[in-house]
């Protein structure tokens, strides 16, 4: 429809330009295939995660899985070893019928206790390293 007015046919324009221009809605689409994005993508989201985390295998054998199940079991094997003699230890230093004083030593580890008049006196000594880590636990007394 043209009108004859030189303002009228210029809003007409106006709206009509207004209509072309009209915002299309915002779509997001995700980069994870998992998640719905382009599986093109996948190869480069696996190789940005593998260099990520150099120290893990690519690939895993039934002979590999096997071991490292043998290897879990070991470690939890010497953890509960270690727990137990860190609970005798524990026992004999702070328990009803503790020590004054004594040593035990695992591999290069040697653990000295003494009890003085402060509290127990606990010295803990990387025999390959010297490095040396004391503990003093107070003694406690009953107040009437």
């Amino acid at each position: 429809m043209a009108v004859a007015l030189g303002g009228i046919t210029f809003s007409v324009a106006l709206i009509s330009a207004a209509d072309a221009a009209k915002a299309s809605e915002i779509v997001y689409t995700p980069i994870n295939p998992t998640f719905g994005g382009n599986a093109l993508n996948a190869s480069q989201l696996q190789y940005v995660a593998t260099a990520q985390k150099p120290n893990q295998p690519t690939t895993t054998s039934t002979q590999s899985t096997q071991q490292s199940t043998a290897n879990q079991f070991l470690q939890m094997l010497q953890s509960q070893l270690y727990a137990s003699l860190a609970n005798s230890v524990s026992t004999a230093i702070t328990g009803t019928n503790a020590q004054a004083a004594g040593t035990i030593k695992l591999d290069t580890t040697q653990v000295s206790w003494s009890t003085q008049s402060d509290g127990k006196h606990i010295t803990i000594t990387d025999t390959s390293t010297g490095q040396i880590t004391q503990i003093v636990i107070p003694l406690l007394s009953a107040t009437n």
